[in-house]
């Protein structure tokens, strides 16, 4: 039997954050009806692991319930994750106010919730640019992915910055986020 993949409790439960906290707690009560309980994910256990495909679900559920479906509109909600964590439990990552030293960095919070894959960071020479790379995971959901790039550019936004733009494909070989920032 093949191990599924997997994301921490956090990463779903920081979503049922978001939408209590942008549209309050009737909308957090809609989006937890869509779970019943042959999904048993209440409580959510924030160290806990759940798999990817239900993670996946919450996303689209909440692009549904907020946004008409509108995936991109996902990035908001990696806005906040970025703010919020870099405001509370991985402030750390955000002292010096340091994007760069920050997307070297990033790596570790990508493998504390994730349980498979890795990201790689190249910085462009201008210093003003990076290409992101996520590679390794048995999967890539278009949901997550615009999450990712709205939480690279909350982080950016957190540290100083007041416009990073992001944007992503898949390949082959998993997929690949371009940043720039000035």
């Amino acid at each position: 039997m093949s191990k599924t993949y997997q994301v921490k409790g956090s990463s779903i439960s920081s979503k049922f954050d978001f939408v209590r906290e942008r549209s309050g707690p009737d909308a957090e009560n809609q989006l937890r009806a869509r779970f019943d309980d042959e999904d048993r994910l209440f409580p959510i256990l924030d160290s806990a692991w759940y798999p990817f495909e239900l993670y996946d679900r919450v996303n689209r559920a909440i692009a549904e319930l907020l946004f008409g479906g509108d995936l991109k509109r996902l990035e908001e909600v990696g806005i906040f994750s970025a703010e919020r964590v870099l405001r509370t439990v991985y402030k750390s990552f955000a002292q010096g106010k340091d994007y760069v030293a920050f997307l070297k960095r990033a790596a570790i919070l990508h493998q504390r919730f994730y349980d498979a894959g890795k990201m790689e960071v190249v910085l462009g020479e201008d210093g003003h640019s990076a290409q992101v790379v996520h590679s390794g995971a048995p999967v890539y959901a278009e949901a997550d992915l615009y999450i990712a790039s709205g939480f690279y550019r909350g982080a950016g936004r957190e540290l100083g910055l007041s416009d990073v733009r992001s944007k992503f494909r898949l390949t082959e070989d998993g997929a690949h986020f371009d940043l720039d920032w000035r």
